[in-house]
């Protein structure tokens, strides 16, 4: 068994799929084999989390899981374990802000406009896709201020919210 994480929709619904999941400790199975992008149950590593953000962070258990790609595992079956409550719209607030001071001020016209919009976007910013938004537009921002940065920068807010949320994986 693989324990990684999974975003879901409120009510515990695939973003992608439109899925409602059953309730946690019922098995959600796959009829075909497991393809990333296309079939399987898709679930997260820790590092995977900024780039794919919504509602609702829940600890999830796979059978036979394999890793397709860095930080993305898929599976032919999965159940919920719990929710990750400390994943909400507070440290969503929190991230956007860390994200926003981890990149440099100044550097090129580029870089100073996407930190402004990284900054602008702040304002609305709530769990899921908004502070998906902000991670993703401060990234690029260290990105033009520091070209080859974008992955670093990824990594870095991949850490951020496995602390502060405390998963392991």
């Amino acid at each position: 068994m693989t324990v990684a994480y999974k975003f879901l929709r409120p009510g515990r619904v695939g973003a992608f799929t439109g899925v409602q999941w059953p309730e946690a400790g019922r098995w959600l199975d796959s009829d075909d084999e497991p393809q990333l992008c296309r079939s399987g149950i898709h679930a997260l590593k820790p590092s995977a989390l900024p780039k794919w953000m919504t509602e609702e962070l829940w600890r999830i258990e796979l059978e036979d899981a394999h890793e397709l790609e860095r930080g993305m595992v898929v599976a032919r079956r999965g159940r919920l374990i719990d929710r990750v409550m400390a994943w909400n719209d507070d440290l969503a607030r929190d991230y956007g802000e860390a994200c926003i001071a981890h990149v440099p001020e100044g550097g090129s016209p580029i870089a100073q406009q996407r930190r402004a919009d990284a900054l602008a976007a702040l304002a609305g910013v709530r769990a899921g896709t908004p502070a998906a938004a902000i991670g993703y537009i401060a990234a690029k921002a260290a990105d033009a201020y520091a070209p080859g940065s974008y992955e670093t920068e990824r990594q870095w807010q991949a850490a951020w919210l496995s602390d502060r949320l405390g998963l392991s994986g």
